[in-house]
Parts: structure tokens; C-alpha cells; sequence
């Protein structure tokens, strides 16, 4: 017989032609792992539990001479702690337009929202971050005083974003339109450097 001709049986393994092989053996399946344990947790109980009480009574404590205060005259009173007063309007609008500000990136979106700070009726705060982003602005008279306040920042403060500081300094030193701008942003330039 060939062995084309011999039929086997795939599923009983009869038949089936041994190569001298041992059987390969699969290791066993681990078995599942156990669900965990949930655990609530409870307060404790007490030692003295207090009976709750509907109608609210004054709290009465005796002092007794010549003794340390008793854990029942100690006793804490819940306190209820109000929400944090309320933000008024102009306040969450200051915000938002600063925000609107700080997120602008390019010169028409820096100058717009500035602008629009500026309508609502705020000053800009005495900060780098502020006064680093309105040296972009079209306007070289808010590009002047953002220069005075710079000047006057970096003498209490380090500079920060120091790489856009110079980037931004370099740019109005070669590029401003009034002389002064120019030579604001040189002195400032220098400053940094040293």
C-alpha cells in the first residue's frame, strides 16, 4: 500500500505516520485568578454612641474645678463652610480677555486682543509673560511702555522665555519704525545679555 492510499483519521490519530518524534505536549491552562474581595468601608462605631436627637438643643458644659476637660465637654460641633465668595463680572471678563491675550500668537492676533483688554478698561498687569507677548503689538507706543515695564522687571526678576525675549527684541531693533523704539529694544537686548 502507498501511502496516498492509507487513509487516516485526524481526529483519533490512527493511522497517522510516526516520524520518530516525541508527541509535542502544550502546557496546561493556568487557571482563572479569583475575583477580588470588595471591602467596604464604614466608620467605626463608637464606644458612647449619641442618640440622634430631632430638635436641636443648646449644648450645655459644665466646668468642673481643678480638672482636665473631659472628652463629652470637648466634643467638636460640625461647622459648614461656605462656597468661595463669588468672582464678580468684570473680574471673569479681566480673565478671559487676559487669557485670549496670552493664547494669541502673530501680531494681528496679539494687537486684537490686546485691544480688546484694553476696551474693556483694564491695565495690563506688570508681568513677563504679559509684556513679552505685547512687544508684538502693531502699535509701538504699547510696544514702548511694554519695553519701560520689561526694563524695570528684569531688574528684580530673571528673564524668562529668554530665547523670544531676544528673538523679539532683535526684531524691533532692526525693524521698528520710531527711533526710540529702536534703541529701547537695543538697551534692553544688551541688558540681557550680561
Amino acid at each position: 500500500m502507498s501511502r496516498r492510499s492509507k487513509r487516516t483519521d485526524p481526529k483519533s490519530g490512527k493511522g497517522a505516520p510516526q516520524s520518530g518524534k516525541p508527541e509535542r505536549r502544550h502546557p496546561p491552562r493556568r487557571a482563572l485568578a479569583p475575583l477580588p474581595e470588595v471591602v467596604l468601608a464604614r466608620r467605626p462605631v463608637s464606644a458612647n454612641p449619641t442618640p440622634v436627637r430631632t430638635e436641636a438643643a443648646p449644648a450645655v458644659t459644665t466646668a468642673t474645678p481643678n480638672a482636665e476637660a473631659s472628652p463629652v465637654a470637648t466634643k467638636r460641633a460640625a461647622r459648614i463652610v461656605g462656597a468661595p465668595a463669588a468672582v464678580d463680572e468684570a473680574e471673569l471678563e479681566r480673565r478671559h480677555l487676559l487669557s485670549r491675550l496670552l493664547e494669541s500668537e502673530g501680531p494681528a492676533a496679539v494687537t486684537r486682543a490686546a485691544n480688546a483688554y484694553r476696551k474693556g478698561g483694564f491695565q495690563f498687569p506688570e508681568e513677563q509673560l504679559v509684556q513679552l507677548k505685547l512687544l508684538e503689538h502693531s502699535d509701538e507706543a504699547e510696544v514702548c511702555s511694554a519695553l519701560a515695564v520689561l526694563t524695570s522687571l528684569l531688574d528684580q526678576q530673571p528673564p524668562i522665555k529668554l530665547p523670544v525675549f531676544e528673538q523679539r527684541l532683535k526684531r524691533l531693533e532692526d525693524g521698528a519704525e520710531e527711533a526710540e523704539t529702536r534703541v529701547r529694544a537695543a538697551e534692553l537686548r544688551r541688558v540681557l545679555r550680561t
